[in-house]
């Protein structure tokens, strides 16, 4: 479970059962438009491809006082965020 502000950025969360409040100010996680890919088959140009938010890296804090940094998805559905990796 993820909560965000107005703008999408995560504040909290829960993970494996732990409370963790985002402690950094989170960073946004792009890839190329998936239109592009037809555009440029061969990926010689994707350092100009259109760019969409795909989901957040933050550092988070538990209660016990370990920190973690989250790489979060929606993958198309805002209202559920997957965690997709994490680094102790």
């Amino acid at each position: 479970m993820l909560w965000a502000d107005e703008q999408g950025r995560p504040l909290r969360l829960v993970w494996a059962g732990t409370r963790w409040r985002v402690t950094d100010q989170p960073t946004v996680i792009t890839e190329p438009v998936s239109w592009w890919r037809r555009l440029d088959v061969d990926a010689r140009a994707l350092e100009l491809a259109p760019r969409t938010c795909t989901g957040w890296r933050f550092q988070a804090t538990a209660d016990d006082g370990r920190s973690c940094v989250f790489d979060v998805r929606d993958e198309g559905d805002p209202a559920r965020w997957f965690v997709v990796k994490v680094y102790e």
